[in-house]
Protein backbone atom coordinates (compact mmCIF):
# COMPACT_ATOMS: atom_id res chain seq x y z
CA UNK A 1 0.00 0.00 0.00
CA UNK A 2 1.50 3.15 -0.86
CA UNK A 3 2.48 6.24 2.24
CA UNK A 4 -0.68 9.12 2.15
CA UNK A 5 1.06 12.40 1.97
CA UNK A 6 -1.32 15.61 2.38
CA UNK A 7 0.66 18.85 1.47
CA UNK A 8 -1.00 22.37 2.42
CA UNK A 9 -0.05 25.05 0.58
CA UNK A 10 -1.78 28.48 -0.19
CA UNK A 11 0.44 28.22 -3.57
CA UNK A 12 -1.79 26.10 -6.74
CA UNK A 13 1.06 25.94 -8.78
CA UNK A 14 3.38 24.81 -5.65
CA UNK A 15 0.96 21.83 -4.51
CA UNK A 16 0.15 20.70 -8.17
CA UNK A 17 4.33 20.68 -8.37
CA UNK A 18 4.59 18.51 -5.42
CA UNK A 19 1.39 16.29 -6.20
CA UNK A 20 3.05 15.69 -9.39
CA UNK A 21 6.21 14.62 -8.79
CA UNK A 22 5.29 12.64 -5.39
CA UNK A 23 2.49 10.53 -7.26
CA UNK A 24 5.17 9.59 -10.12
CA UNK A 25 6.84 7.81 -6.81
CA UNK A 26 4.28 6.40 -6.13
CA UNK A 27 2.64 8.16 -3.12
CA UNK A 28 -1.58 8.92 -2.69
CA UNK A 29 -1.16 12.59 -2.64
CA UNK A 30 -4.08 15.23 -1.29
CA UNK A 31 -2.85 18.83 -1.55
CA UNK A 32 -5.07 21.15 0.01
CA UNK A 33 -4.24 25.23 0.44
CA UNK A 34 -5.30 25.86 4.26
CA UNK A 35 -5.49 24.61 8.02
CA UNK A 36 -9.29 24.18 7.69
CA UNK A 37 -9.04 22.04 4.56
CA UNK A 38 -6.14 19.80 6.36
CA UNK A 39 -8.52 19.39 9.57
CA UNK A 40 -11.75 17.58 7.17
CA UNK A 41 -8.60 15.38 5.30
CA UNK A 42 -7.37 14.20 8.89
CA UNK A 43 -10.85 13.19 10.14
CA UNK A 44 -11.48 11.32 7.39
CA UNK A 45 -7.56 9.37 7.45
CA UNK A 46 -4.76 10.17 8.99
CA UNK A 47 -1.38 10.56 6.73
CA UNK A 48 2.17 9.39 7.21
CA UNK A 49 3.01 12.30 6.15
CA UNK A 50 1.58 16.34 6.27
CA UNK A 51 4.28 18.63 4.23
CA UNK A 52 3.48 22.70 5.58
CA UNK A 53 4.05 25.79 4.02
CA UNK A 54 5.08 28.41 6.28
CA UNK A 55 3.47 31.33 4.99
CA UNK A 56 -0.02 31.13 4.31
CA UNK A 57 -2.82 33.84 4.78
CA UNK A 58 -4.90 32.71 8.26
CA UNK A 59 -3.14 30.34 9.96
CA UNK A 60 0.31 30.01 8.95
CA UNK A 61 2.06 26.40 8.72
CA UNK A 62 3.71 26.99 12.77
CA UNK A 63 0.60 27.48 13.81
CA UNK A 64 -1.08 24.57 12.05
CA UNK A 65 2.17 22.31 13.13
CA UNK A 66 1.47 23.38 16.40
CA UNK A 67 -2.57 22.03 16.52
CA UNK A 68 -0.87 18.88 15.35
CA UNK A 69 1.58 18.72 17.98
CA UNK A 70 -1.19 19.10 20.42
CA UNK A 71 -3.60 16.67 19.29
CA UNK A 72 -3.33 13.10 20.50
CA UNK A 73 -4.37 12.01 17.26
CA UNK A 74 -1.86 13.80 15.24
CA UNK A 75 1.30 14.45 17.51
CA UNK A 76 3.09 11.53 15.90
CA UNK A 77 2.74 12.22 12.25
CA UNK A 78 5.90 13.68 10.52
CA UNK A 79 5.88 17.00 9.57
CA UNK A 80 7.80 18.55 6.64
CA UNK A 81 7.95 22.33 6.29
CA UNK A 82 8.76 24.48 3.18
CA UNK A 83 9.36 27.98 2.88
CA UNK A 84 10.84 30.35 1.05
CA UNK A 85 12.56 32.50 3.82
CA UNK A 86 15.91 31.03 4.31
CA UNK A 87 16.59 33.04 7.06
CA UNK A 88 18.24 30.55 10.67
CA UNK A 89 15.42 31.95 12.59
CA UNK A 90 12.69 30.05 10.42
CA UNK A 91 14.72 26.56 10.27
CA UNK A 92 15.14 27.14 14.07
CA UNK A 93 11.32 27.18 14.28
CA UNK A 94 10.89 24.17 12.64
CA UNK A 95 13.22 22.28 14.71
CA UNK A 96 11.48 23.88 18.18
CA UNK A 97 8.54 22.82 17.19
CA UNK A 98 10.17 18.71 15.93
CA UNK A 99 9.19 19.29 12.35
CA UNK A 100 11.83 16.38 10.74
CA UNK A 101 12.69 18.39 7.44
CA UNK A 102 12.58 22.01 6.88
CA UNK A 103 13.20 22.87 2.74
CA UNK A 104 13.63 26.11 1.64
CA UNK A 105 11.96 27.20 -1.95
CA UNK A 106 12.76 27.09 -4.61
CA UNK A 107 13.87 23.30 -4.14
CA UNK A 108 14.27 20.57 -6.54
CA UNK A 109 11.49 18.70 -6.99
CA UNK A 110 13.60 15.69 -7.06
CA UNK A 111 15.04 16.66 -3.94
CA UNK A 112 11.94 17.27 -2.63
CA UNK A 113 10.51 13.36 -3.67
CA UNK A 114 14.50 11.92 -1.77
CA UNK A 115 13.61 13.92 1.35
CA UNK A 116 10.16 12.27 1.54
CA UNK A 117 11.93 9.04 1.07
CA UNK A 118 13.65 9.30 3.63
CA UNK A 119 11.58 10.80 6.04
CA UNK A 120 8.84 7.55 5.41
CA UNK A 121 11.48 4.93 5.73
CA UNK A 122 13.07 6.46 8.84
CA UNK A 123 9.49 6.47 9.94
CA UNK A 124 8.29 3.02 8.48
CA UNK A 125 10.76 1.37 10.73
CA UNK A 126 10.09 3.44 13.72
CA UNK A 127 6.75 2.31 14.29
Amino acid sequence: MSKRVIVVDDDKEIREIITFVLARHGYQVEAVANGQRLQALLAAQLPDLIILDVMMPGEDGYHICRSLRTNPNTHAIPVMMITAHDEDIYQRISTDLGVVQHMTKPFHPLALAEKVQSILEVESYSR
